[in-house]
């Protein structure tokens, strides 16, 4: 947009000088370009998902998950720990074993009437109605809607001529030969070509070009994700306990912030006088599957998804574990995890007793054996990672050259989580994890898992049911209620006063 000006300056000078000006946009050029990146494109699935699960509440969630997420100090065991503790308190930190025993004995005293009121089947439904929508959108971009299609195929009149019934029809040769007839001919963009077919490149090159072609693999239906959820069904022992057997690590130092304080940022961890640093920072919900697991001494432990790192160096300052699995199968992950190790473990790499108790392994944890079995498996999954997505483009499962990873995500997770159902011992626990939102890869994978894991193995597993010890931590962090409320696990919901999570946390324990 351009104006004219009068020039004022030296204006007897130059009585008609005028100054040609363009006015600036208050918004920048590409402000205005429509978003099409993979954090905009997750945040718009979140928005028609989530609002559809958690109605009203996913307004106040939404915003907390654009926020930055708060942090917890876990004080390093084999740093200054005390040391550590009194400077933490000093910026306003508390220690969360005292916060959690200070709100269970508030809960005692003024029992909370808080169960579980709405219950399961509304989270179906919502998903059942967003599911059927979403497939019908589906159908519409694949088969016409202007009524073009025809109700029925009807013969030429040639073709009928003199025939009783089909097998005396009479077809007419072809007036062309094949090549000049698939040059004329008009290709339907619509049809898909399924390799399963069992038609090979080479004959398809001959007959169309390839350019023309577009692959089945192109195109995944959105659908398929919930899939997991919808097929739920089927007969199985389902048995959902009350968890009796929690305690909090007595060697378990972590420090954090309440609800609305000001202060929500820990200083830069410093290395103590054993070299190590002090603290590790790391997202309060990433706690819960931890304290979860209820770690006895001498347990046999196996992280199976455990790169970067964090939730194993959390089981290894409880003090409790005998032996530590870590395993992951990407090496460059597995890589972040030692260095973690040897930035808050004490001569992790030469140390006798760190080989003795903690093994790294690099194996596909759907795949992975182990011959003595594990008290306590930890499977923290692979997910959507909800904050990460709307957050960063970088590594987005959202990209659009990552649909089909997204869309398969239900099918790794439960297949990890059967899997640690069979190398877990009898009586022994089972901790499934994601930092997602999602009831498909949370509750949805939950229930498939436990039904595969009986129907093919003859596994037996019981819900433990962590609502009571961890509503003690109510006044740390904001639990899933109503509409956010599990059936199987916890959920912690982003909040503007306590921004951890989103984390789910399920707690099952192998009866057979």
């Amino acid at each position: 947009m351009f104006t004219i000006l009068k020039l004022y300056k030296n204006a007897s000078l130059y009585p008609n000088t005028y100054l040609q000006i363009r006015l600036k946009s208050k918004t920048h050029w590409a402000k205005l370009k429509k978003k099409t990146g993979p954090k905009y494109k997750a945040l718009n699935h979140f928005d028609d998902f989530y609002a559809s699960v958690f109605g009203y509440k996913w307004e106040s969630m939404r915003e907390a998950l654009l926020r930055k997420s708060k942090y917890v100090a876990v004080v390093n065991n084999y740093g200054d720990a005390e040391e550590t503790m009194v400077y933490l308190s000093k910026t306003g930190a508390h220690c969360l074993k005292n916060l959690m025993s200070i709100q269970q004995e508030f809960h005692k005293d003024y029992p909370s009437n808080d169960a579980k009121i709405e219950k399961q089947v509304q989270n179906n439904s919502a998903i059942d109605n967003y599911v059927s929508r979403l497939q019908s959108d589906e159908i519409s971009k694949i088969y016409p809607q202007d009524g073009s299609m025809p109700e029925k195929l009807e013969l030429h009149e040639a073709t009928l001529k003199g025939a009783k019934d089909v097998k005396e029809m009479k077809f007419e040769e072809p007036i062309e030969n094949l090549d000049k007839a698939i040059e004329n001919a008009e290709i339907d963009y619509s049809r898909y070509i399924e390799p399963a077919m069992g038609m090979t490149s080479e004959a398809l090159y001959q007959y169309i070009p390839a350019t023309k072609l577009k692959g089945m693999d192109d195109y995944v239906p959105e659908s398929l994700h919930y899939s997991f959820y919808s097929s739920q069904g089927g007969e199985f022992p389902l048995v959902i306990e009350p968890e009796t057997e929690f305690k909090f690590p007595e060697h378990l130092k972590i420090m954090t912030y309440e609800k609305d304080s000001e202060m929500h940022k820990f200083p830069e961890p410093k290395r103590s006088q054993t070299g190590v640093f002090n603290y590790y920072p790391m997202d309060g919900a990433s706690v819960l599957p931890i304290l979860a697991l209820c770690i006895n001494p001498g347990d046999r432990v196996l992280d199976l998804c455990a790169a970067p790192g964090g939730k194993s160096l959390l089981a290894l300052q409880t003090l409790l574990p005998d032996v530590l699995v870590c395993n992951d199968v990407s090496v460059s992950r597995t890589n972040r995890l030692v260095n973690i190790f040897r930035n808050y473990l004490i001569d992790f790499e030469t140390g006798n007793k760190w080989q003795e108790r903690v093994m790294i392994s690099r194996k596909d944890g759907r795949n992975f054996t182990d011959d003595q079995g594990f008290d306590k498996v930890l499977v923290d999954v692979p997910c959507t990672t909800d904050r990460h997505s709307v957050m960063e483009d970088e590594n987005n499962i959202f990209r659009p050259d990552r649909v089909k990873e997204r869309l398969r995500i239900p099918e790794l997770q439960s297949q990890l989580l059967v899997n640690a159902l069979r190398l877990v011992k009898v009586g022994g626990a089972v901790v499934y994890s994601t930092c997602s939102l999602s009831p498909i890869q949370n509750d949805g994978v939950v229930h498939l898992a436990l039904k595969q894991a009986f129907q093919m193995d003859g596994i037996l597993a019981v819900v433990r049911d962590m609502s009571e010890p961890f509503n003690s931590l109510s006044s740390t962090l904001l639990l899933g209620t109503g509409k956010a409320l599990p059936k199987y696990g916890q959920l912690v919901i982003p909040d503007i006063s306590a921004n951890f999570g989103p984390a789910y946390v399920a707690r099952l324990v192998r009866v057979k």
